[in-house]
């Protein structure tokens, strides 16, 4: 009886929920079936952690569907971020450390949280990358990348084919 008393207790706890996520964003490649995601964050208060909004790993796909840490070089070279709060608004700006010229926004709206960038000629919620590379020698070259999204007007499919300067 007292044991259950304690886990009573200890349900009702202090009315604050521990650290969530809420799917933001993926990057699929051409090389195999793992996926790289991008998770907002949510604090105890319910609003994105202003020490860690986004957070990235690895799903496994090709290896079972575990989940995995980027590594160092990963994270300096290609599925990494910076992050910055924008000073005029509870948001955030991210910029992939591959696309410094495409910066996505990071906001709550409606108890959701939404990843916005251009796609195409559109103000687009982003929820995919695909990445299509090719060896060369002991490295990989990205041939292209498309970007999928909707619209924030419409709703419509967005889609955008960008291929890198070189």
């Amino acid at each position: 009886m007292k044991g259950l008393l304690v886990l009573l207790l200890s349900s009702i706890g202090t009315g604050l929920r521990a650290d969530s996520y809420q799917p933001l964003f993926i990057i699929e490649r051409s090389t195999n079936a793992n996926v790289v995601h991008y998770d907002a964050k949510i604090g105890e208060d319910g609003s994105l952690d202003p020490n860690e909004p986004v957070v990235a790993y690895w799903i496994m796909a090709a290896n079972g569907g575990g989940r995995q840490d980027l590594n160092l070089l990963e994270k300096s070279q290609a599925y990494g971020f910076t992050i910055r709060k924008d000073t005029t608004s509870q948001s955030y700006w991210m910029t992939l450390v591959s696309q410094k010229r495409r910066a996505i926004h990071i906001y709550q709206e409606g108890g959701k949280v939404r990843a916005v960038t251009r796609i195409g000629a559109h103000e687009a919620y982003l929820h995919k990358i695909y990445v299509k590379t090719r060896k060369t020698g002991l490295l990989r070259t990205v041939d292209y990348f498309e970007l999928f999204g909707n619209d924030l007007l419409s709703g419509q499919d967005c889609y955008e084919k960008v291929t890198p300067e070189n």
